[in-house]
């Protein structure tokens, strides 16, 4: 891979940044193997502003970054000149533990919020088994959710408002700093999950939710997929204390492992419950693996068809399912990729590709078939970046 060594643009990013905080792209600011011309670190917002407006008169391709965790999600860019590195916005704006809100700036680490949050016994409702590492810009302009979605919701529902730089260069607000807010467009739920292409987001309000009293994890084993889905789906109609419920395949056996989370005496009457409906011994979990597989997908579908598309998953495949809300990812072999995306459209399924090797990308969008909604998409791209530098190309139908 080659990587520019000096851009021709960096002195007018060192009068916005300073010189210590602009550097030549280098390997970990690659998107899908291309890297950048040049990095740039703001420490304000109005350096974001700068950068921004910059970028848009030079017509020059700009990706946010953060944490770098989730850079192979979305599909190939189109350019890519510029990389914003949000990291350095890293500080609590206000911590309001009685109206159960935080803002924060998008740089700061999940990891660090739950650990600010966690002192006055509060968490906002990001999954706990999202990395420590992922920043909160990264989160959502991802739309990063797992197991406890179930319970907690996705970011979309526990997020109020937003500060986001557009295109060209201006700080707009979106949504409050408070839960009950009314007025006007709820743009926070557009910018979520847009990957970048619409504007950088700087600062986020969130609610927040009083951490568990009690907290147990269950596991159970199956011979099927049926029997673990039906279970959850038991648990969850009757009002248990179920906080994430996530079903794995080993060696043909079915492994079911359920967190529990509320006060003590629901979560012990809980487990009770549980204990009666599904008695199997877990079967032993397998060794964490290190390595990421060279391809992802994940495919939503209706809770009640989970099982049966299952049960048709390649053997080969590495699955993780949700049961309680019908998702689950799938590592496949590179050569099983059209059979995964076959057995989706067969049970109505939705597939994305979350990752693979960019030569695969060349040839598919990962979002799958158009959306209706893609020549609306395409004007409101249109119309927030008129001059395509957010991120070109990696949003559904290649915007």
């Amino acid at each position: 891979m080659t990587v520019v060594k000096q851009a021709s643009f960096a002195p007018e990013l060192t009068a916005i940044a300073g010189r210590a905080n602009v550097s030549p792209g280098s390997d970990a600011d690659t998107v899908d193997g291309i890297a950048p011309k040049s990095v740039v670190l703001p420490g304000s917002y109005d350096e974001v502003c700068g950068v921004l407006r910059y970028a848009n008169d030079e017509r020059l391709a700009l990706i946010a970054l953060g944490g770098r965790l989730h850079t192979a999600f979305g599909n190939l860019p189109s350019r890519y000149d510029l990389a914003l590195d949000v990291t350095r916005l890293d500080q609590v704006v206000e911590f309001e533990p009685a109206d159960l809100t935080i803002t924060v700036q998008a740089g700061m680490t999940l990891g660090a919020l739950r650990r600010v949050t966690a002192e006055s016994r509060m968490m906002v409702p990001f999954d706990q088994t999202l990395p420590d590492g992922a920043t909160v810009a990264g989160a959502l302009a991802a739309a990063i959710s797992g197991p406890s979605r179930m319970s907690l919701g996705a970011p979309r529902d526990f997020t109020i408002g937003m500060r986001v730089v557009t295109a060209d260069g201006r700080l707009t607000r979106a949504g409050g700093r408070v839960v009950k807010n009314v007025a006007g467009y709820d743009l926070c739920k557009l910018y979520i999950g847009s990957l970048g292409t619409l504007g950088v987001i700087v600062e986020a309000t969130f609610k927040t939710v009083p951490l568990p009293r009690a907290e147990q994890p269950l596991a159970f084993g199956f011979r099927d997929a049926t029997g673990a889905c039906a279970l959850v789906t038991r648990a969850t109609s009757s009002g248990l204390a179920l906080r994430s419920a996530v079903l794995t395949r080993e060696d043909n056996v079915w492994r079911l492992e359920l967190v529990l989370a509320g006060m003590p005496d629901a979560v012990n009457r809980s487990i009770g419950e549980l204990k009666q409906r599904a008695d199997d011994p877990p079967p032993p979990a397998s060794d964490q693996r290190t390595d990421a597989a060279p391809i992802a997908a994940r495919l939503s579908v209706l809770p009640a068809r989970l099982s049966a598309l299952l049960a048709e998953v390649p053997q080969d495949a590495h699955i993780e399912a949700h049961p309680a809300t019908g998702i689950v990812r799938i590592e496949p072999a590179i050569d099983s990729l059209s059979s995964v995306r076959s057995l989706a459209s067969k049970h109505n399924a939705t597939c994305v590709i979350e990752r693979c090797p960019p030569e695969v990308k060349r040839d598919i969008d990962v979002f799958g078939k158009a959306p209706p909604s893609l020549e609306l998409m395409r004007a409101i791209k249109r119309e927030w970046d008129p001059n395509s530098v957010l991120s070109p190309g990696r949003m559904v139908g290649k915007i």
